[in-house]
């Protein structure tokens, strides 16, 4: 069932999160479940806090989706050794989906 997903996320490095975002590697891996990115934003009382709104082709197939460090590091990066990855603040993202009706 297609939908969105909507990720909200808190940040140390706006800049560095989006450029490790944006890598092409890492949209490839996000579209190989179904994830397209619709919008990028920066929260409107917080501008260390992002907002990402994604198409799903499928709900479970997105569920099924990389654990976290996968979404904010290219495959071929190494898996660093302590969190934050891509300028992350260490804290868990707020994630919502729902299906389009």
């Amino acid at each position: 069932m297609p939908g969105v997903m909507l990720v909200k996320q808190k940040v140390a490095d706006v800049a560095q999160w989006n450029k490790v975002f944006r890598d092409p590697e890492l949209d490839e891996v996000r579209r190989s479940h179904g994830l397209a990115v619709t919008g990028t934003y920066l929260d409107g009382e917080d501008a260390d806090t992002i907002i990402v709104v994604m198409a799903m082709d499928d709900m479970d197939r997105a569920r099924a989706s990389p654990p976290r460090p996968r979404w904010h590091r290219p495959a071929s990066a190494p898996v660093p050794s302590a969190p934050p990855r891509a300028s992350g603040t260490g804290q868990h993202p707020s994630v919502d989906m729902g299906p389009s009706w």
